[in-house]
């Protein structure tokens, strides 16, 4: 009986149990890496959150409408037995509306983070038709007409902050006079109550309505500016939007998709056209706790989010970067099984350390120098380390190429982890299964029980 042979094999086994359990233990280091990625992409978040809040927020427009007044009368109050009175706004959407948006978007740094920002012309066109009354239920309604409004809703007050310049209005051809005022303000009264003031996110000017039954063309020009995305709601029964900008990674988001969009490097331009039928929205309906389903679930747009995003990136790799390291040390593992060379279960520790600072490396250069870049530089440091490791560990000058062209292959797996996000799953589960498969038929002659090697 050959004792060395069985004292190998034994060892061999043990060892395959003892690389396995450091995988395990070295996997911890790993997720702490991923707390930081999350720390570290929830900074860059905060920061961008606040550039964007600079330069007027995340923009969403809805509008214009007509807001109308309406006195309602209902039953009477036993304490006053008199008819009670209250006062309901009513917006009107128009019957077309056409918006043409030209975007130049900018990235702004701050210390080491970016965000998109930019400044789009918005140009409205459109008109109202007869403004219908929608029926009241519990009453009947007297609407002041001289007392209505023409308003556009925004996101929140911070939109307001992106207005760079006088509004253009056009009605019925004409350049119209009154201005607009900050803010969407609605007095409410009612009998025996007083009054309520309701405060709405955007900009309105009073509109008198001579003949509701008439049309009204208008003509709006909006130079706004925001950050981070750009989005409005289907206010018109017919909405079509036509959007231009220099930006050449953009993430169509919301209710709805373009109908038609062309991307390049230059930039990109989308259009949408949402019918009447499609926005799910009535002609008319009281303001008063409903103006917001406009855009709540409705609205479409643009967000100008830069394509590269080296946490999303690592935050991938990390996935699978127990099966990397398990990579790693069965490559170290194997050429054990086929050499006479050992490597102490220290070294195996070393050199998952250096799989596991890789990523923490990656993502310290990629938010200075790029991800791509950060990639290339930490992976060849890496391998090339981790190569003339294993040509010492291993006292093979041959040993060391291969185990450079082996974490040379797994490298190139982790960037496409890291780049594929709809391949991720795929590539890593076929990785696994290779891994296992080379294992078992380098190891397939040998007796793990300790005798010799079949021939």
């Amino acid at each position: 009986m050959n004792i060395n042979a069985t004292f190998k094999n034994r060892s061999l086994g043990l060892k395959l149990i003892l690389v396995g359990a450091l995988a395990f233990l070295l996997w911890i280091p790993a997720m702490l890496v991923y707390g930081l990625v999350f720390e570290r992409s929830t900074r860059a978040e905060n920061v961008k959150q606040e550039i964007y809040q600079l330069a007027g927020g995340e923009q969403t427009i809805s509008g214009p409408l007509i807001i109308v007044p309406a006195v309602i009368e209902t039953d009477k109050l036993e304490r006053f037995e008199v008819p009670v009175k209250r006062t309901q706004y009513f917006a009107f959407t128009p019957q077309s509306l056409g918006i043409d948006t030209k975007v130049s978007a900018t990235q702004r740094r701050r210390s080491i983070y970016d965000a998109t920002i930019y400044d789009a012309d918005i140009e409205m066109k459109g008109k109202f038709g007869a403004l219908v009354p929608p029926a009241i239920a519990d009453g009947e309604a007297a609407f002041d007409w001289q007392r209505a409004v023409l308003a556009i809703k925004f996101r929140d007050d911070t939109a307001l902050k992106g207005i760079r310049d006088k509004l253009s209005v056009k009605i019925n051809g004409n350049e119209y006079k009154a201005a607009f005022e900050p803010g969407i303000s609605l007095t409410v009264l009612e009998t025996g109550r007083g009054g309520d003031n309701i405060s709405l996110p955007g900009i309105s000017m009073m509109l008198p309505i001579t003949d509701p039954s008439a049309t009204i063309d208008f003509e709006l020009t909006l130079p706004m500016s925001g950050g981070g995305a750009l989005q409005f709601a289907p206010a018109g029964e017919d909405t079509s939007v036509s959007m231009q900008s220099d930006w050449p990674d953009p993430s169509f988001q919301g209710a709805y998709l373009p109908d038609s969009r062309e991307i390049t490097d230059q930039g990109f331009t989308a259009q949408w056209h949402i019918p009447y039928l499609a926005r799910n929205l009535p002609r008319s309906f009281p303001v008063e706790g409903n103006l917001g389903f406009l855009d709540q679930g409705k609205s479409f747009g643009v967000s100008f989010v830069s394509a590269a995003s080296p946490y999303k990136s690592v935050n991938r790799a990390l996935k699978y970067s127990l099966m990397f390291l398990g990579v790693v040390f069965l490559t170290f593992f194997l050429f054990e099984a086929t050499t006479d060379a050992r490597a102490h279960p220290a070294q195996y520790i070393l050199l998952g350390l250096t799989q596991v600072i890789f990523y923490l490396m990656v993502l310290a250069f990629s938010e200075h120098i790029g991800f791509d870049a950060a990639f290339a530089l930490t992976a060849s440091a890496t391998i090339a380390l981790s190569g003339t490791y294993a040509a010492t560990v291993f006292h093979s000058k041959m040993r060391g190429i291969i185990a450079f062209l082996a974490f040379s292959a797994a490298y190139g797996l982790i960037y496409l982890l890291m780049k594929s996000e709809d391949y991720a799953l795929l590539i890593g589960s076929v990785t696994a299964f290779g891994a296992i498969a080379l294992t078992m038929f380098v190891t397939r002659r040998l007796d793990w029980y300790g005798g010799r090697d079949k021939a």
